[in-house]
């Protein structure tokens, strides 16, 4: 056994490693006799200052080697080690692999506790010694920032960054900011229109959108003509529009069916004396779909106000949503002060008359039908995104979402990250958010650009994807798939180091095999893959993103319950996007009894198509599987959150018998 280079071992070792039947000196003295290794046993407890004594007679002087740090939780435990490794020895982080002992642990018999604690090392040593650390690089950023949008939470964002010495272009398509504003929010308005550092365009138009994060270039056009502007940044905070839902209800606006934004501009203007047209009113919310928290808390709002005056108020209610702080509260609030409450299946029967409106329904409590006459009705509103959205999603490459958003609710791009470094989203730009969390999500996304820009330079990899000219055709299948708009071509591909969020999903697409990532490549994975050690079996390889079912797997090894097959080995990939067709096929080349490919729920992939790329070729490896006789279950793909380990264990407990029973079929077909 030799590695590709000498390494350095580290045993975090102290009394928390000396559990049960765990030999951890043995394990130590294996480690010691594998050719071109070198060993340190240290507890990670001892002061900083002792810890960086024995580190620094350890580690060898000159060419900085690969390190693989071993313990139980060692991120965990050995966090300081960790921090005087990278920070004080100046070890590059892809040098540095970490091996947890819990992974080894979960077994009853000491003899295969050692034997999966030993391959754990050898794999991890295997992976690190044939890595190519990435170096990093000082990247000039452009320190300015164009806040595009006509809402609250743009200007909330314009302001934030102003504040931190930003210069800020704020556009948007409307004239200018409202000159009368809801009373609180009075002060925004006049920070914004006082600050020096921002500069307003209105009736303005993004044209074009090119470069990457820290250098972005754009094309405004405004009444005085075409402007280009280089900024650092770009955040994208367009109002939501509404539009009355009257055709979800199979209805037509007459004088007696209001929008809710026609009611509150009637009660903003109507004097508080009677009024017979709104003496009855009902309102219609969540029966033609889902409806959000802003639709109930405005209803609510008018709701209160009419009874406020004295007049009858019936709320009839379908699909409501009311996880929005005081919300419930309102709500309760209003049925105490007379507000009728409907909870409804259906739609009521609305029949228009000649002195009012007729709505017939069957009540849920009462079980007969009803009929009551209002003499207005107030029907609900869809909310869309802003008409410029869908130029918008296709300018800057982030994913549309339904109603005309801009990117969804993928949990990996909250609090207005996108999938394009240097390009935000922020409150209406992005769905139907209340005015207090938009406001709030404006504030940390403006701290979130000044982290990047960071006063002008910005540390990041250098080259850590890089693509081999000489093979390249610029067939411009990487700048296709590329989720992150790191690509771009001269007369050969290139890609932008500091857009590049290393997913690989260029690099496994790419049919030529020009593009190759330092970090992960092919030939660890193959390396790894021949260096299984053959006494665990049944052999069962697990390949996992990262961002989901990585984590998953990790908070699973530390359940009581959690017992995987001794043969499992996980691998953790920077996407699910990542697999190659070759690495499934090694698996199998290598004894592997099946093949487990975990990915993000659909919709919430960090690279947006990651998951289904992986999902493709699991099922390119299952046809080719049945080409060479064997059965497709072998492979399985499957999409996992981060939160569900106990999910992961009940996956693979049910795929693993699904596992022995292919082979007792396999089995009885063999000839005795």
């Amino acid at each position: 056994m030799k590695f590709a280079q000498l390494v350095e071992i580290i045993f975090l070792y102290s009394f928390e490693t000396d559990v049960g039947w765990f030999d951890f000196p043995e394990l130590a003295l294996w480690t010691a006799g594998l050719s071109q290794t070198r060993v340190l046993a240290l507890d990670p407890a001892l002061p900083e200052l002792e810890q960086e004594e024995r580190l620094r007679a350890f580690l060898l002087k000159g060419k900085r080697h690969p390190v693989v740090l071993v313990g139980l939780d060692p991120l965990w435990r050995g966090r300081a080690t960790i921090n005087l490794l990278l920070e004080k020895f100046r070890l590059n982080p892809g040098l540095l692999a970490l091996v947890d002992l819990y992974e080894a642990l979960q077994y009853p018999h000491a003899k295969y506790v050692l034997i999966k604690a030993q391959e754990l090392i050898y794999l991890a040593a295997t992976r690190v010694a044939q890595a190519h650390p990435t170096e990093f690089q000082d990247f000039p950023m452009n320190s300015r920032v164009l806040v595009w949008g006509d809402s609250w939470a743009a200007c909330q964002a314009a302001l934030e960054l102003a504040q931190q010495d930003h210069e800020v272009i704020l556009a948007a398509p409307g004239s200018a900011l409202p000159e009368t504003p809801p009373p609180d929010l009075m002060p925004l308005l006049n920070q914004v229109q006082a600050q020096a550092l921002i500069q307003p365009l209105w009736e303005a138009s993004i044209m074009d959108l090119a470069g990457g994060a820290g250098n972005f270039t754009v094309q405004i056009k405004t009444g005085a003509g075409l402007r280009e502007e280089r900024v650092g940044a770009v955040i994208l905070a367009p109002e939501f529009r509404l539009t009355a839902n009257f055709a979800g209800y199979g209805l037509s606006p007459q004088p007696r069916l209001l929008s809710q934004t026609q009611l509150e501009s009637l009660l903003l203007s109507e004097p508080e004396t009677d009024h017979p047209p709104l003496g009855v009113a009902a309102f219609l919310l969540g029966l033609a779909g889902d409806t959000c928290p802003q639709s109930l808390r405005r209803a609510l709002g008018a709701a209160s106000r009419l009874l406020s005056r004295n007049r009858q108020v019936h709320l009839f209610l379908g699909q409501a949503q009311v996880a929005a702080p005081g919300l419930e509260e309102a709500l309760e609030n209003a049925l105490a002060a007379g507000l009728f409450l409907y909870k409804l299946q259906e739609t009521p029967e609305i029949v228009p008359e000649k002195d009012g409106i007729k709505l017939g329904f069957r009540d849920p409590i009462l079980l007969r039908p009803l009929e009551i006459r209002a003499d207005v009705v107030v029907v609900e509103e869809n909310y869309y995104g802003a008409p410029e959205n869908q130029f918008l999603s296709l300018l800057t490459q982030i994913g549309p979402a339904p109603s005309r958003f801009l990117q969804g609710e993928n949990v990996h791009h909250l609090a207005g990250v996108t999938n394009r470094r240097g390009i935000f989203v922020v409150g209406p730009g992005h769905g139907v958010l209340e005015l207090p969390e938009s406001l709030t999500e404006a504030k940390a996304t403006a701290l979130e650009v000044s982290k990047l820009l960071d006063r002008g330079h910005r540390r990041g990899p250098k080259a850590e994807a890089t693509v081999d000219r000489g093979r390249c055709v610029l067939c411009l299948t990487c700048y296709r798939l590329c989720p992150h708009g790191a690509i771009t071509w001269d007369n050969r591909a290139l890609i932008r180091d500091l857009d590049c969020q290393g997913c690989g999903l260029c690099a496994s697409e790419c049919p030529n095999n020009a593009i190759h990532f330092s970090s992960y490549s092919d030939e660890q994975m193959f390396a790894e893959l021949e260096n299984l050690d053959p006494r665990l079996h049944p052999r069962i390889i697990a390949f996992m993103c990262r961002n989901s079912a990585w984590i998953a797997y990790q908070a699973a090894l530390k359940l009581e319950q959690g017992v995987l097959p001794l043969g499992f080995t996980a691998f953790k990939l920077p996407c699910a996007g990542k697999i190659d067709l070759d690495f499934i096929l090694k698996a199998f080349t290598m004894g592997a009894a099946g093949v487990l490919v975990l990915a993000c729920h659909p919709e919430n992939c960090r690279s947006h198509r990651g998951n289904l790329h992986a999902h493709w070729r699991t099922e390119q490896a299952q046809a080719l599987l049945v080409e060479a006789g064997l059965h497709p279950g072998r492979v399985l793909f499957q999409t996992l959150a981060a939160n569900s380990p106990s999910d992961l264990l009940k996956e693979i407990d049910q795929w693993c018998t699904q596992l022995r029973e292919i082979e007792e079929a396999v089995t009885k077909k063999v000839p005795a």
